[in-house]
Order: structure tokens, then C-alpha cells, then sequence
């Protein structure tokens, strides 16, 4: 996501209105830890609660709004809970997703037929027959319908698009998930790493110019400096810190120990490296590359979501969200990967 004071700078010189601005800070609150009236948004919506002190009139009554559309979807979900036989619908995952599409509105309320357009973009339909047995001790068997909530979340966002008309930005979705996370476990989304589930059919594959450049000249070293983290912990809140490392913690880190400087998070070396052209196709990939993939929508630089360092052989050394630490590997998840570059 890009910077506040970037995108407050292209909201003054817009002059967009008050709902967009809110949706804005509200977004940037969520994913950077801004505002603590911005966060409580979220716990006001969902959990109700005390108002934070400063909490503008204005902002109070889209909350409120978000509340009241809440009711009218819990009384949907009622009743496709009552058809379900194998597990409730994700409530929270429900309300996120609309909070993500409806926060700061003009019109945020709507009428009973979209609620349940809406909700009906979260469950599939399946009709069943069961054997019904009468006093007479004959049987006859009838056909009902019950419901199966999705849990694939790119089906989800394919549905909403297809059925209900909103086809949500990546963004959007980035912020549905991160909205998700606060209502639920009151923490922030993770936006690297490698372990991401809900999103197994999703691929954010696109053209990337690619280049022929010259071998690497540092790459044994960057190999030997990657090798020396194996085993080393995975922290996205202490990369940095004694031995804590994230994925691109480690791709900068070894990149550093040579005088290359990199980006501070995958996506924006990812940026870098295509904007200075020193993007590979994967047929070329040699030791010290970087590989790139995108496991979900981030709302960053192409959705990039995790970076490791190819070392040959098709191994990958990465600090691995789902590993808990830095591992060798074999280069995995090719319908993931997005992107390869050589820093030089």
C-alpha cells in the first residue's frame, strides 16, 4: 500500500469527498497500525463498545451504518445457517468483506433482496434426497436443499463479481482479509510469507518484460551468505533483531553484506528490480537470483507476497512463514511464482 502521506497528497489535490477519505483512512489504519480510532472502527462495528474519544460525528455514523447492515445480514445468515449441515458460515468473513466494499458510503444500507445476494455469495446450494419414513412403515424418499459455506476465498471475490456485481479490487480483497484478522483475533493479516490459506486457486501471474543479463558475479557469495542463515527463526515483528528474519529480511540482508541495497519488502523489490530492469525469465534463473510469488491478494507491487533466493540445482534458500525458519528447498510452488529477478 502506498505511503499516507502520498495518497492524503493525492486526496487534497483531488479534492475527493468526505465517505472516499474515510474509506482511505480507515484502509491505511488497518494496514499500518495508524489511528487507534481508525482500528476501533472495526471492534465498533462488529463488537459495539464505548466511542474513542475524538471520533468525528461523521465517522460515528457510517459505524453505525456498518452496524445496522450487519443486523440485516445476520437475519440472512440465520437462515442459511438452518440449512447448513456441515459447519456455519464465517460471520466474521461475511461482514469483512462488505465492510471492505461499503465503509463510508452514501448508501450503505440496502434492501433485503441484495443482503441476501450478497451472503448467497458465500455458500453453494446442494440438493440432496433423505429416506422419510411413515407410520404405514413404507418410505418415500424427498429431495431438500442444504448449504455449503465456501471456504476458498478467490471463489468468494469470482461470486461476488459474477452475482452480485462488485468486482473487488485487489485491494479491496487485501483489506476484506486485514479487516477479517482485527474482528477476529484482533491482530493485523500477515502480508509476507509463504503460508497462506483460503486462496489455493490463486495465480496473479502477468506478462513481465524479461532481460538477458550477465551472470552474477557475487552470487557464490550471496549463496554462502543465505546457506549461513539456514535454520535461523522467522519473525515478521523481530526481523532484524538477534537472529529473526523474514523473507525479505533475508534477501536484503545478504544483498546488504555485498553493497547492494534492496527495498525492505518483497513487492517493492520486486518494483525495484523490474523498474531497473533486471528481471530473468525462470529458463535463465542462475545462483543469487531472487524468485518471487504471490500466494493472495496484498494490495501490493503485483500481490507480491514472499521472496527467496535461488541457489541452483532448483533449490531455493527463504525464510519460510510456514517452515518457522530459514530452510533449503526444492523451488516449489510454480503456479505461485510470479517474477525473477538479478540484482546486480
Amino acid at each position: 500500500m502506498r505511503p499516507a502521506a502520498t495518497v492524503m497528497t493525492k486526496i487534497a489535490l483531488a479534492g475527493i469527498g468526505l465517505p472516499v477519505i474515510l474509506v482511505l483512512l480507515c484502509y491505511l489504519s488497518l494496514s499500518s497500525g495508524g489511528a487507534d480510532h481508525n482500528r476501533a472502527a472495526v471492534h465498533l462495528a462488529f463488537d459495539g463498545g464505548d466511542i474513542p474519544k475524538g471520533m468525528s460525528s461523521d465517522y460515528l455514523e457510517y459505524i453505525r451504518q456498518m452496524q445496522k447492515s450487519f443486523e440485516e445480514l445476520d437475519a440472512v445468515l440465520d437462515h442459511l445457517d438452518e440449512m447448513a449441515e456441515e459447519g456455519k458460515i464465517d460471520r466474521y468473513l461475511v461482514k469483512s468483506v462488505f465492510y471492505a466494499l461499503y465503509f463510508g458510503a452514501d448508501r450503505v444500507l440496502l434492501s433485503t433482496e441484495r443482503y441476501t445476494q450478497f451472503a448467497d455469495c458465500f455458500v453453494n446450494y446442494e440438493e440432496r434426497t433423505k429416506t422419510v419414513y411413515h407410520e404405514d412403515e413404507t418410505t418415500t424418499q424427498e429431495t431438500y436443499t442444504v448449504v455449503i459455506p465456501i471456504t476458498e476465498k478467490t471463489e468468494i471475490f469470482q461470486k461476488l463479481a459474477r452475482n452480485y456485481g462488485r468486482m473487488a479490487t485487489y485491494e479491496q480483497q487485501s483489506n476484506a482479509m486485514n479487516i477479517w484478522y482485527i474482528a477476529r483475533y484482533d491482530r493485523q493479516a500477515p502480508m509476507e510469507g509463504d503460508e497462506f490459506s483460503g486462496w489455493g486457486s490463486w495465480n496473479a501471474a502477468g506478462n513481465i518484460q524479461t532481460y538477458d543479463l550477465a551472470m552474477n558475479e557475487t552470487a557464490g557469495e550471496i549463496v554462502r551468505l543465505a546457506m549461513s542463515r539456514l535454520g535461523d527463526p522467522y519473525s515478521q515483528e523481530l526481523r532484524g533483531l538477534e537472529e529473526y528474519v523474514d523473507c525479505s529480511y533475508l534477501t536484503l540482508w545478504c544483498y546488504r553484506q555485498i553493497g547492494i541495497s534492496l527495498p525492505g519488502t518483497a513487492a517493492e523489490q520486486a518494483r525495484y528490480l523490474e523498474e531497473h530492469c533486471l528481471t530473468v525469465a525462470k529458463e535463465s534463473l542462475q545462483p543469487g537470483d531472487l524468485v518471487f510469488w504471490s500466494y493472495k491478494p496484498n494490495g501490493r507491487y503485483r500481490n507480491i507476497t514472499h521472496v527467496g533466493i535461488y541457489v541452483g540445482d532448483g533449490m531455493v534458500v527463504d525464510a519460510s512463514s510456514s517452515k518457522r525458519k530459514v530452510v533449503y528447498r526444492s523451488l516449489f510452488d510454480s503456479d505461485k511464482q510470479v517474477m525473477y529477478g538479478r540484482p546486480q
